[in-house]
């Protein structure tokens, strides 16, 4: 895992040693969450936190430092570095790989307000509109850079945006709210880089490029927080807009409210149709990636780590292309299990990174995942089912790069309060975390050195990426990769088909306009298709070598070679359980494999066709003739009847009694004693949460989601047997008495 592995490829395997890797993956594909250092460094403290960590294979992480850090440690600080030094030895010593994020809290780029602490004249600025009324006051305190006939100006100036900072009293609207940097600036981007790379470097480069794999920078933004009524600027733009084309006059519709008239005007002119604001946008976007993205990527390249984080915006194309691992962050539940996750603007964001990074060679591609997806607005209202959703959401598209949103240093007193919900070691699935690491190392294993079978590529530009319009491909299962119009320009026809980076397309969908199809013309034309519904009409052309019984919407497929393995992953997004017959035509002897449970087995009527069983928030592999790379391999396969899938789980819900009830947990037992039949005994329960299953006292399984379903067979013995279930509620309910209800028949 370290830098330079996120960026080669690694050497060809066999199918046999691929079936092996997929069972047990290398810790390269670990999960690597957010841990909020968020409270004062105690070494003990922080040893046996990573300790536990590696036991529940995360064997990484991205050292993020929150609100909650004392007063006596500040950013940056000697004291601060003794506490990272040591935390990234430990990290060394566990065989652990570290992230180290470049702020004090977020956004990016202002070093925890030291950049302006060292010069206050590198302190955000904007631009902003004021009428005739207001416009005295700014008057003498700021450059006006335009003047009007109705009295109105725009002026420029600080905006006194501010970050997060990670002591209390620094959080938004505070007092102590570090001032953002103008990241614009290339002297104050200098100072930042300076002030924070330079200074991990000097306290850390033995650890560069081994333990220490990657600097991540996340959503920086030139205005800083809280600034208001300011847009972006920084000295010098004026030359460089009108020297465009622009006229600086024209800024006005910036802030005019679009088809209403203001201060007497009827001209307004919209502003997404005003040359002058297009070309501010792609100006300040321009600088942006030219004047920060683009100097810390060369840092971290010159200093033997990768480059990863985030944008702002889920459809930030251009500022993608210099991260070594894209990125983007699943926030806010602004995509949703609820709402299907297909037609929301956010719904680009993992697919797009994953397929930008196919198109640029890049192994990995990550998302900073969960924070702040809660349920009805309640902060630790987080489910794992919700989680399991959203693992499957995110590899289903590609990613294969998971860093959780967040596990928690400390969550005494204010701390719990900070962006939660903690989902690792302060959740109730913690103690069985090695089961999620274990699942999210399988799908990242799997989506990394493979390539997909899209036949379509979407074409797309910086934020402007269809989502909506092309909702009913992933309902109808025909694949599609998201192709940036910057990279089409490098793309040759070969053998057919359009072709980079080792994809081929037979149809290229634009639906951004003309100007696109004209712009591509010449070269690709015959590719070239603007309706989706042509591509729908002729489905099975786009499948990939798949044919479904049943046509299923919520049904996800993805065709897969990797290192010349052939395989087709399949995931279940909807609510209902999908069962239907699937054929593969041409492929023979599939392999099949419970990515959760990591076991393969075949069934009795396998060939060709198959049934697909998928219970909600399910994923299955099928590696077409792999059943005898398995069994050569030495992998045990089990062999399941042809009607595996109908084996009933009779349920038990009302079989059981409470027996025992304390804080946030019930325990249940079966009435009656139960007696060993034939071995293949199961059973079913509805329920909320976290169900434990034990059986004469050893432990079976736990259930987070889903239909919780039990195999007691194996623990059973002749005569009488005890079984028990212990049913935790959400974690809501221990941090704010959320009195969300759970236990049997929930």
């Amino acid at each position: 895992m370290d830098g330079k592995k996120y960026i080669e490829m690694e050497s060809y395997m066999s199918t046999q040693e691929l079936i092996r890797e997929l069972q047990a993956p290398g810790t390269e594909f670990s999960p690597v969450p957010f841990w909020f250092f968020n409270d004062a460094f105690e070494e003990e403290r922080v040893r046996k936190q990573l300790e536990d960590y590696v036991e529940k294979g995360v064997n990484g992480f991205v050292l993020h430092p929150r609100i909650g850090v004392p007063e006596d440690m500040p950013y940056l600080s000697e004291r601060y570095f003794e506490a990272v030094r040591f935390i990234v030895k430990t990290a060394d010593e566990l065989g652990m790989k570290v992230v180290l994020y470049d702020e004090g809290m977020y956004p990016s780029g202002s070093a925890h307000g030291k950049v302006v602490e060292k010069n206050p004249e590198f302190a955000s600025k904007g631009i902003h509109f004021l009428t005739a009324e207001n416009a005295d006051a700014v008057e003498g305190k700021e450059q006006i850079i335009a003047r009007f006939e109705d009295g109105a100006v725009i002026a420029y100036g600080f905006t006194g945006g501010t970050i997060r900072g990670i002591h209390f009293g620094e959080d938004d609207g505070e007092a102590g709210a570090p001032k953002s940097a103008d990241i614009l600036n290339p002297e104050a981007v200098d100072e930042f880089i300076h002030l924070t790379h330079d200074a991990y470097y000097e306290h850390l480069k033995e650890y560069f490029g081994n333990t220490v794999i990657a600097f991540f920078t996340d959503e920086p933004c030139a205005l800083g927080r809280n600034a208001g009524r300011y847009r972006e600027w920084t000295p010098g733009l004026e030359k460089e807009l009108e020297a465009a084309g622009g006229e600086i006059k024209e800024l006005r519709a910036l802030f005019e409210a679009t088809g209403k008239k203001i201060a007497g005007r009827e001209d307004i002119v919209k502003a997404e149709e005003n040359k002058t604001v297009v070309l501010y946008h792609q100006l300040i976007k321009k600088k942006l990636r030219e004047v920060f993205y683009a100097r810390l990527s060369a840092w971290c390249e010159k200093h033997g780590i990768s480059f990863v984080g985030h944008p702002a915006e889920s459809d930030d194309i251009e500022e993608e292309l210099y991260f070594h691992i894209p990125g983007q962050d699943l926030i806010m539940r602004r995509v949703a299990p609820e709402t299907g996750g297909l037609r929301e603007f956010d719904s680009v964001q993992a697919k797009l990174t994953a397929d930008l990074a196919r198109h640029l060679g890049r192994r990995r591609n990550a998302n900073e995942c969960f924070g702040v997806c809660n349920r009805q607005n309640i902060p630790w209202y987080f489910t794992g089912e919700d989680m399991k959703w959203y693992i499957d959401w995110l590899g289903l598209r590609g990613v294969n790069f998971y860093i959780p949103h967040a596990f928690y240093y400390s969550v005494t007193g204010e701390r719990k309060g900070e962006r939660p919900p903690d989902v690792g070691p302060n959740n109730i699935w913690w103690a069985h975390y090695r089961s999620i690491s274990d699942y999210i190392k399988r799908l990242s294993c799997l989506m990394t050195d493979s390539v997909n079978g899209a036949q379509v590529a979407v074409l797309c530009d910086n934020n402007r990426v269809p989502y909506e319009e092309i909702a009913c491909l992933y309902e109808n299962q025909v694949e599609f990769n998201y192709l940036p119009a910057a990279l089409l320009e490098k793309a040759e026809v070969k053998d057919g088909k359009v072709q980079i980076e080792g994809l081929a397309y037979s149809c290229v969908l634009n639906l951004l306009g003309e100007d696109y199809n004209r712009r591509f013309a010449d070269r690709f034309g015959a590719f070239l298709c603007d309706d989706v519904e042509k591509i729908l009409a002729d489905t099975a052309s786009f499948r990939a070598d798949f044919e479904i019984e049943k046509e299923s919407k919520n049904l996800r497929k993805i065709h897969l070679v990797k290192q010349g393995t052939e395989m087709f992953l399949f995931g279940n997004e909807g609510k209902d359980t999908i069962c239907s017959r699937v054929t593969l035509p041409g492929k023979k002897a599939p392999l099949f494999f419970d990515l959760w449970k990591g076991c393969f087995y075949t069934t009795e009527d396998a060939g060709e066709s198959f049934t697909l069983h998928l219970e909600p928030s399910e994923t299955l592999l099928v590696i077409p003739e792999g059943a005898e790379e398995a069994k050569a391999a030495g992998i045990p396969v089990q062999s399941r009847r042809a009607d595996w899938f109908r084996k009933e789980y009779p349920d038990w819900t009302e079989r059981f009694k409470p027996v025992e009830e304390k804080e946030n947990q019930k325990v249940y037992v079966l009435e009656e004693n139960f007696p060993f039949v034939s071995g293949e005994e199961c059973f079913a329960v509805k329920a909320c949460e976290l169900v434990e299953c034990y059986c004469n006292g050893e432990f079976v399984d736990f259930s987070l989601w889903g239909q919780h379903r039990f195999e007691i067979g194996t623990f059973l013995k002749p005569g009488e047997n005890e079984i028990r279930l212990v049913v935790t509620g959400n974690a809501a309910n221990k941090y704010e008495n959320a009195g969300i209800a759970f236990g049997l028949g929930e």
